[in-house]
């Protein structure tokens, strides 16, 4: 018997719904506590090739993953859901017991950034799969003891969806050992040619790369030597062009990220922004356009803009003042370092969680 169940996205999505997962059971292993993690596998992120299965349909394969995994969450001593969508904890509905929620956003959230970038075929399943889905969650929502959001606007997300007690804000962590800045005259120095980092996978329409590249255009017209470095996993076919570097999937997006001059952040939507908080540890400021999650992060940090919409005009015309600006630069760069040390090191998130956990659920 596990102390803990901890239900979650597939492990194989990464990116920021891994790295909330991945902090409960940290924190939890930190306390001395068996942390047991379960998930409902998607086909898509499967090795190989994958026979056609109605767990192709998302209602279809969330229902009866769900099902398969009660056994399981009512065995350990507890159980919290932590991922980015109430949907991930379906099975803790399902089995009668108390749990607690850790989430990211909610349904209508993530489909307003998304649904615009998908393939009709995409949008017509998601629409079908829409109703059931929205059920869930609600449903999840409803009868978890506790509910925790990771930042004021999934919070505000959250609450819209059907959670029925006030929501409470636990943060995801940074790893300020590991995101941490360069020497200022090494990364003063580089502004002669900057690089403009997006972070993120490339290929998922909330990420909207193409508005980045949108901007560049504008940017480099200003500035030829700027160059704009996409860090990420899956990047599109013929993405390179000049003044675009891509990465790809690195050893370490820390490594890839602290030379940067800026991060843009052009997403549709965020829930938290886990890119833009590990910019700031790694002394970068921000860009990003009102998206949800880094907006609190970025205004109240003092290190970063938020554009008032999504137009490349705009964020090429934020990025260059900033770039031509070298001591707001040097302030924000030290002013988001020492945010993310106080508010979103691993520690200080251990520190809340062991706080959320000491509360019956």
């Amino acid at each position: 018997m596990s102390d803990l169940a901890v239900l979650g996205p597939d492990p194989r999505f990464g990116g920021g719904s891994a790295a909330h997962t991945r902090a409960l059971i940290d924190s939890l292993e930190s306390l001395g506590l068996d942390a047991e993690f379960l998930f409902v596998p998607h086909p898509a992120l499967a090795r190989g090739r994958v026979p056609l299965s109605a767990d192709r349909i998302e209602a279809i394969r969330i229902f009866r993953g769900s099902r398969a995994l009660v056994t399981r969450v009512r065995a350990a001593k507890r159980c919290w859901v932590a991922g980015p969508l109430a949907t991930h904890g379906y099975a803790a509905a399902l089995s009668g017991r108390p749990y607690v929620c850790w989430l990211g956003t909610s349904l209508a959230d993530e489909s307003r950034g998304r649904l615009p970038g998908l393939p009709l075929s995409r949008r017509l399943a998601a629409h079908l799969n829409s109703p059931w889905l929205t059920r869930v969650e609600r449903t999840v929502l409803r009868r978890a003891g506790r509910v925790y959001a990771t930042s004021p606007a999934s919070r505000e997300a959250i609450a819209r969806a059907g959670a029925g007690e006030p929501v409470g804000i636990l943060p995801l962590p940074v790893d300020v050992d590991v995101f941490t800045p360069e020497p200022d005259t090494d990364w003063v120095e580089r502004l002669a040619r900057p690089a403009l980092a997006v972070v993120g996978r490339a290929d998922d329409p909330r990420r909207n790369l193409k508005l980045a590249l949108e901007a560049m255009v504008l940017i480099r017209a200003e500035i030829p030597a700027a160059t704009l470095r996409v860090i990420g996993p899956r990047p599109p076919a013929g993405l390179a062009r000049e003044g675009v570097e891509v990465l790809g999937e690195v050893a370490s997006v820390a490594d890839a990220l602290r030379s940067a001059s800026l991060l843009l952040l052009p997403s549709r939507q965020e829930g938290f922004g886990l890119a833009a908080a590990e910019a700031l540890a790694s002394g970068v400021p921000v860009v990003s356009t009102p998206s949800g999650g880094p907006e609190d992060l970025l205004r109240r940090s003092g290190a970063g803009v938020v554009l008032s919409g999504w137009t490349a005009r705009e964020l090429a015309h934020r990025a260059l003042n900033l770039l031509g600006d070298v001591a707001t630069l040097t302030e924000m760069r030290r002013r988001g370092r020492e945010f993310v040390v106080r508010e979103h090191s691993q520690s200080r998130v251990r520190e809340l969680i062991a706080a959320a956990l000491a509360e019956p659920d």
